[in-house]
């Protein structure tokens, strides 16, 4: 199965509690445990001049109780959790422990404590999908918590370039879905290629344009179907193309047009080299759409701890997957 360890991180704040439900989904799905985890800042970290000791103990206790409450709930639908509380930078605290306890995904809303704003991301969550080097789902919460059952993804709208990396993240939801009664929209946007000038292009280049255009909408129609094809093991599975200049803002507008519930994409698309987390489209549709969005990171482990570092590092060719994944595929 994809995911074996999730983490949930909480802040005790409503907006956080939004991604509740999607955890206990995708745990249930893959047959995950869930690590939640609450970081309370020590006293040499806190806001305050001066901490009382005898408060600030309260205050652990307290969230040790509400943090159990919701374990013993998650654990009524047969899901394994594990509650941890810690002390320091939130940010920081969370990285660490998924380096401590071999988390392979992060469930994580946008905004937590801080409140929704302006911003696309608050600083913790920001902090940790940049840092974290994990394969993440991150949920932009609307103020009306989902609940603490599961949530229902009836359609899945998986980001398809050509890529190993993006067959690789058919597969996984395939897997994680199977057995489900779940529609997957494979969707593949074919870029028109941008000739920026300040005369306007030829006829011949237009021509140009045009057929390698469609020379990629051929190849990639046939791709596609031939994805779908491999998939559909008592899975609906349907392939669809665009034609667009802007790739990430038609993944994010089909994700809304077409109602779905749920956005899977790899960190990098086919063009990404291994400078960031995320590639460009991945990090453009997790900042503008209002969807769940899960990003299966691909990079092997000495990239990403190099990237952590800031150390230089090789531009990727293919993405690395586990023997279990290799075989999926």
């Amino acid at each position: 199965m994809p995911f074996k360890h999730i983490l949930l991180p909480l802040d005790s704040s409503s907006l956080a509690e939004e991604a509740v439900a999607h955890a206990i989904t995708l745990a249930r799905s893959s047959g995950a445990d869930i690590h939640l985890l609450h970081v309370q800042k020590s006293p040499s970290h806190s806001d305050e001049h001066c901490t009382d000791p005898v408060e600030w103990r309260l205050r652990r206790a307290e969230l040790r109780s509400y943090l159990k409450g919701l374990s013993d709930r998650i654990a009524e639908q047969k899901i394994e959790v594990t509650l941890s509380i810690v002390e320091g930078r939130p940010a920081e605290q969370i990285v660490e422990y998924c380096e401590e306890h071999d988390i392979d995904l992060i469930v994580i809303t946008a905004f937590g404590k801080g409140g929704i704003s302006r911003f696309d991301f608050g600083s913790t969550a920001q902090k940790v999908l940049s840092g974290s080097g994990r394969s993440f789902m991150v949920v932009r919460p609307v103020g009306t918590p989902l609940g603490e059952g599961e949530t229902d993804y009836q359609r899945i709208l998986i980001s398809m370039d050509g890529s190993p990396r993006s067959e690789w993240v058919a597969c996984q939801i395939a897997t994680l879905m199977r057995g489900q009664k779940v529609e997957i929209i494979l969707l593949q946007v074919i870029a028109i290629p941008e000739m920026p000038r300040r005369m306007p292009i030829t006829k011949e280049e237009h021509a140009t344009r045009e057929k390698f255009v469609e020379c990629n909408r051929r190849a990639a129609e046939a791709y596609l179907e031939e994805i779908a094809r491999q998939l559909r093991n008592g899975i609906k599975v349907t392939p669809q193309l665009q034609i667009a200049q802007n790739i990430a803002e038609h993944i994010y507008a089909t994700a809304a047009r077409e109602k779905v519930d749920l956005i899977a994409m790899s960190a990098h698309d086919w063009q990404s080299g291994a400078q960031q987390v995320t590639g460009t489209v991945c990090h453009t549709v997790m900042c503008q759409s209002d969807l769940p969005v899960l990003v299966f990171q691909d990079l092997p482990e000495a990239q990403l701890q190099a990237l952590r570092t800031g150390a230089h590092i090789c531009e990727i060719r293919h993405p690395t997957l586990s023997n279990d994944s290799s075989a999926q595929q």
